[in-house]
């Protein structure tokens, strides 16, 4: 007898919640949660800008990343990347069109498309020198750096939404769990958090009043600690040699 098409999505989704069972043990390091905080430190985000316009992006970019973590864990690993990707370019749109609202009103209300090679232009693009001397001169040393870390895990994403040769043969139809792109998809989300941390600090953090960054200086700390300028502007202690 041929299985209804309840009986065939009902028989996918049981796939995926095996998946979604073997994924957690699997995941002896905590990959999930701690890529999952990174929807905390988008809300947050989120909630600091919500009387800006571009808010409206952040929050978009927080519920396509929470769709590709849900993905990931239930085995859909095409589908996680490309979500992911599409997250990526929000939050990066969302700094890129903050700096020009007259863009931004034409996306809001569909008009605009997001452009990635616009938002990561050498030039204009938000880790460009240029931009991020605009907003904080004390991180325009640091922005080659993220750029050229986000021009890559862009690539790597893109290579799953264009369905390159590779992934093919790296996924097969079948739903199953694959210990080994469950952990490329966690490195490229801890890559994308870095490279995200680091354009909204380098767009928001100076101009921020001092409630808004004792609000975000878990999250800025957290993600970019390392960095001298980001513990100066917070207060925070710095090693003397690296002043």
């Amino acid at each position: 007898m041929p299985t209804s098409c309840e009986e065939y999505y009902r028989r996918l989704h049981g796939a995926c919640g095996d998946v979604l069972g073997t994924s957690f043990p699997a995941d002896t390091t905590g990959l999930q949660a701690a890529s999952h905080s990174f929807v905390a430190d988008l809300d947050q985000w989120h909630g600091v800008l919500i009387g800006r316009p571009e808010s409206a992006l952040i929050k978009a970019s927080s519920n396509e990343y929470q769709f590709a973590l849900l993905a990931v864990v239930q085995g859909q690993y095409r589908q996680a990347f490309m979500a992911l990707r599409l997250s990526f370019e929000l939050v990066l749109g969302a700094v890129y069109l903050s700096a020009n609202e007259v863009e931004l009103r034409f996306w809001l209300r569909g008009e605009r498309d997001l452009v990635w090679n616009t938002i990561m232009d050498s030039e204009a693009g938000v880790l460009a020198k240029r931009f991020v001397g605009a907003f904080y001169e004390d991180l325009v040393e640091e922005a080659p750096h993220y750029r050229a870390i986000g021009q890559a895990v862009y690539s790597e994403c893109s290579e799953y939404v264009h369905g390159n040769a590779l992934t093919h043969s790296e996924l097969d139809a079948r739903i199953r769990f694959q210990q080994k792109v469950f952990e490329d998809w966690h490195a490229r989300a801890r890559a994308i958090r870095l490279v995200s941390s680091f354009a909204m600090c380098a767009r928001y953090v100076r101009f921020a009043s001092a409630e808004a960054r004792s609000q975000l200086e878990g999250v800025l700390l957290d993600n970019l600690g390392h960095i001298p300028a980001v513990r100066l502007i917070l207060g925070a202690p710095v090693e003397l040699e690296n002043v």
